[in-house]
C-alpha cells in the first residue's frame, strides 16, 4: 500500500499554469470537526462537521449553506435562491423584488407560489389545485384527482375525467377524436390517423402525408407488430422485446431487447451484450465497456479537444483531458485518477493536489466535500508552480517546500 502511494505522490507533480486557483490566506481547524477558511480572493468556508457547514464565494457572489447535509441545504447565486430540507424544497428567482417569483411545496402533498407573470397558484394533492409551468405543462389543474385533471400543453389542452379512462381535447382543425380508455380510442388528423382497441392490445396509425414519410404501422401487443412506411421497415416479435428496423441511413437488430442489440449508421457502428459487453465506434467515439457499468473505456474527440477515460467502478478511476494550445500542440490539460479507497489525484499544467484516504467513489459531490470528506481525509498535498503544500492530520503536522531560485 506505502508503494502505491508513493508512486501517486511522485506522480503528483506537474508543467506550466493557466488560472492560478486562489491561496489560503488563513486556516484553522480543529481535527475534522471544525474548519474556518479563509481565501486571497475573499470566499471562505466555516463548518462544524457533521451538522453545519457554509461557503462564501468571492464577493458574495454565490453562498452554500448545509445543515445535516444530506438532509438541508440552501443555495443563493446573485439574485437566485433555493433550497431544501427532507421533503419540503423551495426557491426566490428575483431576491430582493417587491414581487419575486417563488415556490414552495411539501412533495407530493402541497405546492404554492407566484410565477414570473406574478400569478399566484397554490396545489393540495389530491384536493384541489392550479400550477402554472409545471414541468414540460403550461397549465395544470386538478379537482378529487383521479376525478379531474387538466392540463395544456403546446396551446393544446386536455382533460380526464376519471383519469386515464375518459379524456377530452380542445377542438383544433382538421383534427377529430374519440376516446374511452382503455377500450377505444380514435384519433383523425390530416397527417395521420391513429387508433386503439383494448389499449395497449391494438395500436394501428396510418401516416397520410406524403412528406416526408407516408405509410403505415400496427402492433398487436405482445404478440407482433409491423411498420411499412417508405423510408423505413420494421417488424416485432414479442414486442419490444425482438425487432429489425432498417431506413434509409441505419438498420437496427434486438434480439432480444435489451440483452442484444445492434445497430450500424453511416457514421456510427454499436453492439450490446448486457451485462456482459458493449461497444460504439464512430469517427469521434471509441467506447468500450462490460459487466454492465462496472467497466468502461473511452476516447472521444471534441472541437478543440479529446478526453480518454478508464473505469473499473468503484476501485479505479483514469481521466486525461487534452486541448490544443495557441502554437497548435496539442497538451494534457487536466488528469484525474483515484484508487478506491485509497488515494485521489488531481494535475493540471503546474498545478496539483493528492489526497488519501479517499472514500467517495464520484469526483463532483460539493456537499460529500463540505461535510463528510475531511472525516477520512489523513493527508493531503498540493502543489502550485513548484510550491509544495504538505498537510497530515487536519493540519497537526503541516508545512511547505518552495522552489530553489538561482542567481543569474
Amino acid at each position: 500500500m506505502f508503494a502505491v502511494l508513493a508512486v501517486a505522490l511522485a506522480a503528483g507533480v506537474a508543467g506550466a499554469v493557466t488560472n492560478a486557483p486562489p491561496r489560503v490566506a488563513s486556516r484553522f481547524r480543529l481535527g475534522p470537526f471544525y474548519e474556518r477558511r479563509v481565501m486571497d480572493d475573499g470566499s471562505s468556508f466555516t463548518a462544524v462537521r457533521p451538522f453545519y457547514s457554509r461557503s462564501v464565494e468571492a464577493e458574495g457572489r454565490e453562498t452554500v449553506t448545509d445543515a445535516l447535509w444530506p438532509l438541508a441545504t440552501f443555495h443563493r447565486s446573485d439574485d437566485q435562491m433555493w433550497w431544501r430540507a427532507l421533503l419540503a424544497f423551495g426557491n426566490n428567482l428575483s431576491v430582493g423584488d417587491a414581487e419575486p417569483a417563488w415556490s414552495f411545496g411539501i412533495f407530493p402533498l402541497w405546492l404554492q407560489g407566484r410565477s414570473r407573470l406574478g400569478e399566484d397558484y397554490w396545489a393540495l394533492f389530491p384536493v384541489y389545485g392550479h400550477i402554472p409551468h409545471f414541468w414540460l405543462m403550461e397549465d395544470l389543474d386538478f379537482a378529487l384527482f383521479p376525478c379531474y385533471l387538466r392540463y395544456q400543453v403546446a396551446e393544446r389542452e386536455r382533460t380526464y375525467y376519471l383519469w386515464p379512462f375518459v379524456s377530452r381535447q380542445e377542438e383544433e382543425d382538421e383534427t377529430k377524436r374519440t376516446s374511452v380508455f382503455p377500450f377505444y380510442g380514435y384519433k383523425e388528423m390530416r397527417r395521420q390517423d391513429s387508433r386503439y382497441v383494448f389499449w395497449p392490445f391494438w395500436v394501428d396509425t396510418v401516416f397520410k402525408d406524403p412528406d416526408p414519410n407516408p405509410g403505415s404501422a400496427w402492433m398487436l401487443f405482445p404478440i407482433a407488430g409491423q411498420v411499412t412506411r417508405e423510408h423505413e421497415r420494421q417488424w416485432l416479435a414479442v414486442p419490444p422485446f425482438i425487432s429489425h428496423a432498417l431506413t434509409d441511413t441505419a438498420e437496427r437488430w434486438r434480439v432480444p431487447w435489451p440483452f442484444v442489440q445492434f445497430e450500424r449508421t453511416a457514421t456510427e457502428r454499436s453492439r450490446v451484450f448486457w451485462p456482459f459487453y458493449s461497444d460504439r465506434l464512430s469517427d469521434d467515439t471509441r467506447y468500450f465497456s462490460g459487466g454492465w457499468f462496472l467497466y468502461s473505456r473511452e476516447k472521444s474527440r471534441m472541437p478543440n479537444g479529446r478526453v480518454e477515460r478508464m473505469r473499473l467502478f468503484p476501485f479505479y478511476v483514469n481521466e486525461s483531458t487534452y486541448a490544443t494550445g495557441r502554437d497548435g500542440a496539442e497538451y494534457e490539460r487536466e488528469n484525474y485518477l483515484r484508487v478506491w479507497p485509497l488515494f485521489s489525484r488531481v494535475r493540471e499544467p503546474n498545478v496539483s493536489r493528492f489526497r488519501t484516504l479517499e472514500l467517495n467513489p464520484v469526483r463532483h459531490a460539493g456537499g460529500i466535500e463540505r461535510n463528510w470528506a475531511p472525516f477520512w481525509t489523513f493527508y493531503e498535498r498540493s502543489e502550485l508552480s513548484g510550491e509544495v503544500e504538505h498537510d497530515a492530520l487536519w493540519g497537526i503536522i503541516h508545512f511547505h517546500t518552495f522552489p530553489e531560485i538561482r542567481a543569474d
